[in-house]
């Protein structure tokens, strides 16, 4: 009995041991930071499936006091919030839920930590991120138009451009919230998948996701598309602020999980064919985010599979 009640506890002390030195890693070596932000909820994420919630909580607290002795206290603040809130919604999916309902999960407690941090740091650094934001874009879009006027573009087109840009910065507070939930819903598919790769290896009954070229989104999306482009038509041409930034968050939204089905088109004929590698998909994925005229096939595709049900049929040859 006494072996039971040890394990836990010694399992938890190896992994803030652990932990401290991965924020130590992420502190003083900057290029680490993005590698260790991946790595650093799988201890408490190990400690819930095979211990539970206790010990979870447990190990974040101990760490989290390492962390404010031997870095500072709001470093120690933050990293727990993050790496914990992370770490025991991948815990509780990984031992309890289904794939979907884990994947919403993670992404709920990235962007409930998200909004704390902001509130946090506008707190006690009077720091608005709000804000900070308009600050890089101005910065971008000065840099931008002069580029635009070195390269010979008519005053016209200059005007033209600097209108368009001056739009995208006055909706710029109201598409926040969607970029902020569709950017968390990515970071929580990477968290689990890398978590689910160190738990496999360790021995863990894990439910995988569905390979991506499985994935289908809702054909109720392209409906949705269509309602967000007739709410900004209305919002411009009558000159209605509120129902434009509405119609334009649920554009940027649905063109989003349209261009998601492209996506699992392209792989799903790419890997008939050709068996592509994960590698190779991870290039395609990086080029859909980097490269606007990736998206924009993405978005074709995704049309493309949606009304014809495509892969439905090739299945059912």
């Amino acid at each position: 009995m006494e072996q039971k009640r040890v394990t836990p506890i010694t399992t938890a002390g190896c992994f803030a041991a652990i932990m401290l030195i991965l924020a130590l890693l992420s502190t003083y070596l900057p290029f680490f930071s993005f590698i260790g932000y991946f790595i650093m909820p799988i201890p408490m994420t190990i400690l819930f499936v095979k211990y539970g919630l206790r010990q979870a909580v447990m190990l974040g607290v101990t760490a989290g006091i390492l962390m404010g002795i031997f870095i500072d206290p709001l470093t120690a603040v933050v990293q727990i919030a993050t790496f914990g809130a992370v770490g025991i919604a991948m815990g509780a999916g990984f031992r309890e839920w289904p794939p979907a309902k884990l994947l919403m999960g993670v992404t709920a407690a990235l962007i409930s930590t998200a909004i704390g941090l902001m509130a946090l740091m506008y707190a006690v650094m009077d720091v608005n991120i709000v804000a900070m934001l308009r600050d890089v874009f101005d910065t971008f879009m000065q840099e931008a138009l002069q580029q635009y006027q070195a390269s010979g573009m008519s005053e016209i087109q200059l005007a033209e451009t600097k209108a368009q840009l001056e739009e995208v910065r006055r909706q710029l507070p109201t598409m926040l919230p969607m970029f902020l939930c569709l950017s968390m819903a990515i970071i929580a598919y990477v968290n689990v998948k890398v978590s689910q790769f160190f738990l496999q290896r360790l021995g863990f009954d894990v439910r995988p996701f569905l390979p991506i070229r499985y994935w289908e989104m809702p054909r109720g999306v392209i409906y949705l598309y269509i309602l967000a482009l007739v709410m900004k038509y209305w919002g411009t041409t009558r000159s209605i602020d509120w129902l434009n930034s509405i119609g334009l968050t649920l554009n940027q939204m649905a063109f989003f999980f349209i261009c998601i089905q492209g996506l699992a088109f392209l792989f799903y004929f790419l890997d008939r064919r050709f068996h592509i590698s994960t590698g190779l998909q991870a290039v395609i994925i990086v080029l859909f985010f980097a490269m606007p005229v990736f998206s924009y096939a993405a978005f074709v595709m995704g049309l493309i599979d949606m009304l014809a049900n495509i892969r439905k049929k090739q299945n059912m040859t």
